[in-house]
């Protein structure tokens, strides 16, 4: 079956190449397989762009990942966006992440397009409070009103079965169905973003699967404490410091990387007084596949996340790797 040029085009936006390659990769790759689809991912230029236009057409967007206030680079972007879809008139766009799903139903409103928004993670935005937190109830009244409406012959017909949204918490989903009127028949709840295949293929790598004994009846076994996720004091870096720094005796590796986007981030300068302080704890930065590729012996993740997302992948390939995690309720949804 010979694909149709315009008629048959996906689009998958996020405000990341590495979070659409990270998280939407095993999508892209069935898409692909498909083949009756040109899937076409929208995102800002880094180093996972080259990675995505191995299994899609990858179009530089630029869009700021910061909470910055400059309407200008807003509306410039949201002008890219359209111009986009005026030229590529995708058949379905899946959008990610609060400002890209903003620009997304804005546009999406504009052509009548068919549209997946997904919110994988509110974080801290639905504790703000003042300025902050009205902003925020604007953007989502706005794209709620936008999904459930489009623009046919220069009027503007409702059309509630227009735009699906999928939530990976429920905490967020309730209240953002407090603000705007989703049909259920319209919202997914869906925990976390799986974990790749490759994990289920390669885990009798773990250590923690080749032992046939339960080590934690045993004494004077050395654990090592893992850190996995971005560098954010809200997903519990500073506690896991705290934690790690209390036992002198074991070894702590910490896999992940600054957020220059984010206030909520470690600085370069706070890493180095923790390496200074803490001999025991290891920083080694942004690593792939970090649980699966280290051989480290008697590894136990450790997750104090408060932020508010769904499952974290890194539980998810933690218990698919069958590896110990210790996890703050509010990271289990």
């Amino acid at each position: 079956m010979k694909k149709e040029v315009n008629s048959r085009t996906i689009f998958i936006i996020a405000n990341s190449s590495w979070y659409i390659n990270h998280y939407r990769r095993n999508l892209l790759k069935k898409l692909k397989s498909l083949d009756l689809y040109n899937v076409v991912t929208i995102s800002p230029l880094d180093e996972h762009s080259k990675d995505l236009s191995k299994i899609s057409l990858n179009i530089p967007w630029r869009i700021s990942r910061s909470g910055n206030k400059n309407l200008l680079r807003l509306i410039i972007s949201l002008f890219r966006l359209i111009l986009i879809f005026r030229s590529l008139k995708p058949r379905l766009v899946h959008s990610h992440t609060l400002k890209t799903n903003f620009l997304t139903a804005i546009t999406s409103f504009i052509f009548g397009t068919r549209c997946v928004i997904s919110f994988a993670g509110l974080g801290q935005i639905t504790n703000s409070r003042g300025i902050k937190r009205i902003l925020f109830i604007l953007i989502i009244k706005t794209i709620g009103f936008l999904s459930s409406r489009q623009i046919e012959n220069q009027h503007i017909l409702k059309n509630e079965k227009r735009t699906a949204f999928i939530f990976q918490n429920k905490k967020d989903m309730q209240f953002i169905k407090k603000i705007i009127k989703i049909p259920d028949s319209n919202t997914h709840l869906i925990f976390g973003s799986g974990v790749p295949n490759h994990f289920l293929k390669t885990r009798n790598n773990n250590h923690w699967i080749k032992i046939k004994r339960d080590l934690f009846k045993e004494k004077n076994i050395e654990f090592h404490l893992i850190y996995l996720g971005r560098l954010l004091k809200s997903k519990g870096i500073l506690t896991f410091i705290q934690v790690a720094s209390s036992y002198t005796n074991l070894n702590a590796s910490v896999f992940g990387s600054i957020d220059l986007s984010s206030n909520d981030s470690l600085k370069k300068d706070d890493i180095k007084i923790f390496k200074n302080n803490y001999p025991n704890i290891h920083f080694h930065g942004f690593v792939k596949d970090p649980l699966l590729n280290n051989r480290i012996k008697n590894p136990i993740l450790v997750i104090p996340s408060t932020y508010g997302e769904g499952l974290p992948r890194g539980i998810i390939e933690a218990l698919a790797l069958d590896i110990p995690v210790i996890s703050s309720k509010e990271a289990t949804c």
